[in-house]
């Protein structure tokens, strides 16, 4: 192979990567939409469709903050357990004692999570006089 073909081959590739690079700087996809909580939700409703009073809005906060802080404990746990079942699993890539377990962990957190959001939602609910509901 001759220098002239070395020199077009390697021109040929810094045209394709330079435009490549120019396509990606100017094509990029946009960012993924931010993740709207539940609260954010159920709170953008009341603030759009009723009319709450300034009890409720405290009351309905502090179910908001009690929440919040209730569900990130769980979120926390649940990583933690999903590590601990990948760790498991790994040790000898089988359904094991130790998978099972951190199998069953991970169980109790996912119900622990849907019972806080039931529980979230009368919460709320409970704060609303029967015309708001």
């Amino acid at each position: 192979m001759g220098w002239k073909s070395v020199l077009l081959t390697a021109a040929v590739a810094a045209l394709f990567g330079f435009a490549g690079a120019e396509l990606g700087l100017h094509n990029s996809a946009p960012p993924p939409p931010a993740k709207v909580t539940l609260s954010d939700t159920i709170n953008q409703l009341l603030d759009r469709d009723l009319n709450l009073t300034a009890a409720q809005k405290t009351a309905i906060g502090g179910i908001n903050a009690r929440y919040t802080r209730q569900r990130n404990q769980l979120l926390s746990n649940l990583y933690i357990a999903r590590a601990q079942l990948g760790g498991a699993f790994s040790e000898n890539m089988s359904l094991s004692a130790p998978t099972k377990e951190a199998i069953s962990n991970m169980q109790l957190i996912v119900g622990d999570l849907q019972t806080l959001t039931i529980s979230y939602i009368v919460d709320v609910r409970n704060q609303l006089t029967a015309s708001q509901r």
